[in-house]
Parts: C-alpha cells; sequence; structure tokens
C-alpha cells in the first residue's frame, strides 16, 4: 500500500491510496499509524478520500484503532469520509472532519485547549 505521509510536530497526516478499507488494508493502516505515533505526534490524520468500501473487518480495525490511540493520549482524524462511512463509526473514538485543513486547525485548537485546561489545574492546585 502506498502512502504519502506529512509531518509536523503537532500532528501525522497519512493519506493512503486504497479503494477499501477491509482486514488486510486496516492491519496496514493501524502499522502505519502506530508507527507515526512513535516517533512523533499523538495526533493521526487519516485522509481516506479515496476508500469506496469499508466492511465490517476494517470497520472493527479502525474502531480499535481509534480507541488505542485515545487511551493512549492521542486522536485519530479521519478526513475526507463518505458520509455512510461516519453513520459505521458513530459510537468509535474517532473524530470526522470534513478536509485536511480543517483537520489541522482542530489538532491546534485542542492542544490548546489542553494547555488551558492544565494551567486551570496547576492554578487549582496551588
Amino acid at each position: 500500500m502506498n502512502y504519502i505521509i506529512e509531518k509536523s510536530d503537532q500532528y501525522s497526516l497519512i493519506k493512503p491510496d486504497i479503494k477499501k478499507i477491509d482486514q488486510q488494508t486496516a492491519n496496514s493502516l493501524r502499522d502505519k499509524v502506530l508507527h507515526e505515533v512513535a516517533s512523533s505526534s499523538k495526533y493521526v490524520i487519516v485522509n481516506i478520500q479515496y476508500v469506496k468500501d469499508c466492511n465490517a473487518d476494517g470497520t472493527r480495525e479502525l474502531i480499535k484503532l481509534g480507541l488505542d490511540l485515545h487511551n493512549n493520549g492521542g486522536m485519530l482524524i479521519i478526513t475526507y469520509a463518505d458520509l455512510q462511512f461516519t453513520r459505521l463509526f458513530e459510537k468509535a473514538d474517532i473524530t470526522f472532519i470534513p478536509t485536511d485543513v480543517e483537520a489541522r486547525d482542530f489538532v491546534f485548537m485542542d492542544q490548546l485547549e489542553k494547555q488551558f485546561l492544565d494551567m486551570d489545574d496547576d492554578q487549582k492546585a496551588e
């Protein structure tokens, strides 16, 4: 599977060249996402604009990936998802944002919010 990867200090953007998310492609994508999390940011944006189908195995793997990232302080953000996919993942820890640009902005705002919450906690502790 071919990928285009864009990295920054705040996020990794992965653009896989896949048409269908099934067990095999989801596992490959999972490996790539976990590698990015280990080597850079805990925020991973996955652009799925070319995906036209996602079966139950692929759905299950992406849900597990979203939960794994969430439980480790990270976030899985999916961009350019077809409406049918967002319905599949309603109860998952996956954030759907329409475009890559909006996803980058979302990451920045989420990090700012966390910084402000940390500052509030520090002030309350004093």
